[in-house]
């Protein structure tokens, strides 16, 4: 199951994220090029799900996921804000793999899209996008608790 379509502005099946704000330029985020993506292509866990047998795995990387997004999120605005280059680019492989992995298409694709702006020296480029990545990785991660992981017990 992909998160797309009306529920991808609400990172879940059930619309209990919040849609989409415009960001600093007025823009909202699904005006930009990564709102066709789902936000969350569940289609990922659930392969991880039958290549390990069971669910647990992958409901403990979403989980995990989810606990280090805050700190993925700070890391790459303070190696922005510090103008600091390589750091950037950890910051932005780090996201670009670890929302492949996990089936955030829309991160992903933003983090694609961040790479290529810091190969190219382009650090404005990367500011103008950190509320959308901000704000793509929340509905991310309301979409893996809302839609993905059962509830706590």
């Amino acid at each position: 199951m992909s998160l797309s379509g009306p529920e991808a502005a609400d990172s879940s099946a059930n619309g209990v994220c919040s849609p989409a704000p415009a960001g600093p330029d007025g823009m909202h985020h699904n005006e930009s090029e990564s709102a066709t993506l789902p936000v969350l292509d569940l289609d990922v866990l659930h392969d991880l799900e039958e290549d390990m047998g069971s669910s647990g795995v992958a409901h403990n990387f979403a989980r995990d996921y989810i606990k280090i997004w805050d700190k993925r999120r700070t890391y790459l605005e303070s190696s922005v804000e510090d103008n600091d280059a390589d750091a950037a680019m950890d910051a932005v492989l780090s996201l670009k793999n670890s929302a492949m992995m996990v089936g955030a298409s829309r991160l992903a694709q933003l983090a694609v899209n961040l790479e290529r702006l810091v190969k190219n020296g382009d650090m404005p480029g990367v500011r103008r996008l950190l509320p959308f990545v901000a704000l793509t990785g929340e509905q991310t991660v309301c979409g893996l608790k809302q839609g993905y992981l059962p509830p706590d017990a």
